[in-house]
């Protein structure tokens, strides 16, 4: 990897950190405050209605961002063409949505859900212009204006979404955020990245370049699916409200892979992609990659899941509480979940969409079969099936990107063991802490924090010090 690419992702790395570091504050108070505002049926509505958005914007515009950002040179034509590709699809899903709203509601018995999807549905006419200027940006390794967006978007978004909790809009609340991210999202990106369209149908030359984005939504719309199945069967199975508690407990324990996951792909794709000529090289990234966010990814996630309990009760209230086991059953597996974006990207920016769309009907099919075996275990039962899925299927990819960089089973297991040993000895301390120091409130998650980084920062280092290095370098760069 060139000096200048290093320097670019370096800069990136460090500029979309710290946005995410002001974002994060300022949208995770909110969100606990609003889950405070809403009741679990709110979040239940809410839940119903994603089920069909998920799904259709998985679509993903047929992945003409990520076509024009694989590809180095594209004409002005061609480029004209995969915008009109994009308003047509825009309209279609609009059209698919506004439609089905009423229909859809109606079988899941929640006739709140129909004017949220039907509000909502106006998204995929704004989105359609979005695609254009975040990809050209991404191309250009411009991660300081895609911070940017980031920083505006996620301050105005749950600003806007708690104005309407504190009018006792209840569901609404969440639509309105989510159409306002939309639409900054919309200004801001055509602004820092202004470039002349124009309708055209040169489709002969565009569909040269359409067969990986076709491959790549396909993929992408079978692994929502696939993501959706515990709301697609748990929402006919249990109440709007037993689904509501699901909800909050899935988006808490989801909240750092949800954080670190799009900035992950946005960073890595554009950069695997100007190196994908070099398997070696792809090779050597990977395997930093890899190791580099085991160490962040299983501490966090473990110790989300260890103190799940108190952080229901202390910030979102004792009426969530059922929500604090999903989260503990959840965060077993939840590193491995980012670690399968990071090797899905990999696998993109090689070319390999083929390997993706079997990487994407593998999780589902197991997922829905561990849906069904443990349905009788309630909404619980939706938490182990995600852990199932998630386990195995990282297994099933790493057997395939294992011979595509001829990566060895050791070498596989060395990328993980470092971070699993020092996340275990972590849990187990505190586990033992906790049994004797009764603490209780914010104090019981300030010490669990400052005691489970010390210990995982000294069994790491006593591992092997190179990660330390590691962060050092990054922070300097």
């Amino acid at each position: 990897m060139s000096n200048t690419l290093k320097q670019s992702v370096m800069s990136g790395v460090k500029w979309l950190a710290l946005t995410k570091i002001i974002i994060q504050a300022f949208r995770w108070g909110s969100t606990f405050w609003v889950i405070r505002q809403l009741n679990p049926n709110d979040y239940g509505v809410m839940a119903i209605a994603e089920i069909i958005i998920n799904i259709l914007v998985a679509i993903n515009y047929l992945c003409i961002g990520n076509i024009i950002i694989r590809h180095k040179v594209i004409s002005k034509a061609v480029m004209d063409t995969l915008f009109t590709f994009c308003l047509l699809i825009g309209i279609s899903l609009f059209l698919i949505q506004f439609i089905s709203a009423s229909h859809f509601s109606t079988f899941y018995e929640t006739p709140e859900a129909k004017h949220v999807l039907q509000l909502l549905a106006i998204a995929y006419l704004i989105e359609c212009f979005n695609v254009r200027p975040l990809a050209l940006m991404a191309k250009r390794l411009e991660f300081k204006k895609l911070a940017k967006i980031d920083l505006i978007a996620g301050i105005l978004t749950p600003a806007a979404t708690i104005i309407a909790a504190l009018l006792d809009m209840g569901y609404w609340s969440l639509a309105i955020g989510y159409m306002v991210h939309t639409v900054v999202r919309l200004f801001m990106a055509n602004y820092l990245c202004r470039s002349k369209v124009s309708l055209r149908w040169h489709y002969k030359r565009a569909l040269k370049l359409m067969k990986f984005g076709v491959q790549n939504s396909l993929s992408g719309a079978i692994a929502q699916i696939g993501n959706s199945l515990d709301f697609i069967i748990g929402g006919i199975l249990y109440t709007t409200s037993a689904i509501g508690v699901y909800q909050v407990g899935l988006q808490i324990a989801f909240i750092p892979l949800r954080k670190m996951a799009p900035e992950l792909k946005r960073l890595s794709f554009p950069a695997f992609c100007k190196v994908s000529h070099d398997i070696k090289l792809v090779k050597a990234y990977y395997s930093k990659t890899i190791w580099l966010f085991s160490c962040i990814a299983f501490p966090i996630f473990w110790g989300l899941g260890l103190i799940s309990e108190k952080i229901i009760t202390t910030v979102v209230t004792d009426k969530w509480i059922e929500s604090a086991i999903i989260i503990k059953i959840l965060c077993w597996a939840l590193p491995l979940k980012l670690l399968n974006e990071i090797t899905l990207t990999v696998l993109n920016a090689l070319g390999r969409s083929d390997l993706v769309l079997k990487n994407s009907i593998a999780p589902t099919a197991i997922l829905l079969i561990s849906i069904i075996s443990f349905q009788f275990l309630g909404i619980q039962g939706l938490a182990i099936a995600w852990c199932i899925s998630i386990t195995l299927s990282y297994l099933i990819l790493l057997s395939d990107v294992r011979k595509i960089l001829q990566l060895s089973i050791t070498s596989i297991s060395k990328l993980h063991s470092q971070a699993i040993i020092s996340s275990t000895l972590m849990y187990l301390t505190l586990l033992l802490f906790n049994e004797i120091v009764e603490l209780n409130g914010i104090y019981y998650l300030l010490i669990n924090a400052i005691i489970g980084a010390v210990i995982y920062s000294l069994s790491t280092f006593l591992i092997d010090r190179k990660i330390l290095i590691e962060f050092r370098h990054i922070l300097k760069k």
